[in-house]
C-alpha cells in the first residue's frame, strides 16, 4: 500500500513553465508519459458510492491495475490509499491487488461481479523532480481529456506528489508556490470530474 499525498491545481502549460522556472527545474521530454485509463464500477455504482476508484491504465504501453481508496481533499491536497500492480486485464489485476495490501474481500467480490467502464481519462504527463528543504516531490503537468458516456472535456492541471522527507516542509513549500503563482486548488479527482460530465 502507498499513501499518496499530492496537490492538484487547475493550471495552464504557461503556469507550469513559470513554476519550473521559479524552482530552477528543467523537465526532460524523454520522461513524458502517455496515459490511457479506463475506470470501472458494478451496475449498482457501489464503488462510486464508497469513493473507490478502480482503473486499468496503460502508461507508455505498460498496463497497470490500480485501486484508490479516497480519504480526504483539502485546499488542493489529496490524500488516499493506493494499491497498484502490473496487469493486462482487470481480472488479473483484481487477483494480484490483495498481494499489494488491497482489501481481499473487496477484490474478490469485484472479481465475481460484472464490471462496466464508467469513465476514460487520456492525458500526457510531463514530470519533473523537485528536491528542496529536506523533501523530494514530483511536479507534473497533465494535459488531456476526461470522458464519461458521450460527454468529454479537455483538462490541464498541475500535480505535485510528495515522495519523501519532511512532509511539513513539502506542504509549506506548495502553499507558498500556489500563493506566488496564483494557482487555483483542484478539489476533485480526474475520475470525479469525468463522472460529473454524465450528470450535466
Amino acid at each position: 500500500m502507498t499513501v499518496e499525498r499530492e496537490y492538484k491545481w487547475q493550471a495552464s502549460a504557461q503556469q507550469f513553465a513559470a513554476l519550473c522556472a521559479t524552482l530552477g527545474l528543467a523537465p526532460d521530454p524523454q520522461n513524458r508519459l502517455d496515459m490511457d485509463a479506463t475506470y470501472y464500477d458494478d451496475a449498482s455504482g457501489a464503488l462510486r458510492a464508497r469513493r473507490i476508484g478502480l482503473r486499468l491504465r496503460r502508461e507508455n504501453g505498460r498496463s497497470v491495475c490500480c485501486m484508490k481508496l479516497r480519504n480526504a481533499a483539502q485546499h488542493g491536497l489529496h490524500v488516499h490509499e493506493e494499491y497498484e500492480c502490473p496487469a493486462e486485464t482487470l481480472a488479473e489485476g483484481l487477483s494480484r491487488l490483495p498481494g499489494q495490501g488491497a482489501p481481499q474481500a473487496l477484490c474478490q467480490s469485484l472479481a465475481a461481479a460484472p464490471l462496466v467502464p464508467i469513465a476514460r481519462v487520456r492525458f500526457v504527463r510531463q514530470p519533473a523532480m523537485w528536491q528542496q528543504d529536506g523533501f523530494a516531490a514530483e511536479l507534473a503537468l497533465d494535459t488531456g481529456t476526461l470522458a464519461s458516456g458521450a460527454q468529454s472535456v479537455h483538462f490541464c492541471e498541475i500535480e505535485c506528489e510528495y515522495k519523501s522527507g519532511d512532509f511539513s516542509a513539502f506542504t509549506a513549500a506548495c502553499d507558498a508556490l500556489a500563493a506566488r503563482l496564483a494557482l487555483t486548488p483542484e478539489p476533485l479527482s480526474k475520475l470525479a470530474r469525468a463522472l460529473a460530465l454524465s450528470k450535466a
